[in-house]
């Protein structure tokens, strides 16, 4: 490392002992930053997978109101009216002579197109009477339900390995 380091300016060598947190570094000589910044140690580095998540479009959902026709068919109760014709016999107790000679109208009642007294009833019936109107019966959306799921991802990564020779010693590797 004191290779790299002899390569280096003065103000980088400056720069670099202020990264690392020397102090007074702006009063040290070269000499004193070099012998302070290469203190005989090796740094071993590796790689780490970084995962992270990219959001991207899987599909679009959409809301669509058309108006379709159906034919429906309700029952409705109507009412109508008919005549009934009731004829009820006079007992003989309740029969008596009729006083009014003119009991049967005018003879001008019986000369007319009708031919006589007219007594009318009017009858009524019920119709059915279509008519539509509009009630809301349902609101709809659409909302996203968010799921969570694990998953497990791999991909190669680079360590450094540091390969410790001391004599005496059978070679050794830091991992």
């Amino acid at each position: 490392m004191a290779t790299h380091l002899d390569t280096m300016s003065d103000d980088q060598l400056r720069e670099r002992a202020r990264g690392a947190g020397v102090l007074g570094a702006a009063d040290l000589s070269r000499d004193e930053l070099i012998a302070t910044l290469d203190d005989g140690a090796m740094t071993r580095s590796e790689e780490r997978l970084v995962v992270g998540a990219d959001v991207v479009e899987i599909g679009r959902a959409r809301l669509r109101k058309h108006v379709v026709t159906e034919d429906v068919q309700i029952t409705v109760t109507i009412r109508r009216e008919e005549l009934r014709l009731e004829r009820e016999p006079v007992p003989a107790h309740a029969q008596s002579l009729v006083a009014d000679p003119d009991v049967f109208g005018t003879d001008e009642d019986f000369l007319t197109p009708d031919g006589g007294t007219i007594f009318e009833v009017t009858l009524h019936e019920e119709r059915p009477v279509v008519t539509t109107e509009i009630v809301p019966v349902e609101r709809v959306r659409l909302r996203k339900v968010v799921h969570t799921d694990q998953q497990t991802v791999s991909g190669e990564v680079r360590k450094e390995r540091i390969e410790v020779q001391v004599p005496g010693q059978p070679p050794a590797t830091v991992d």
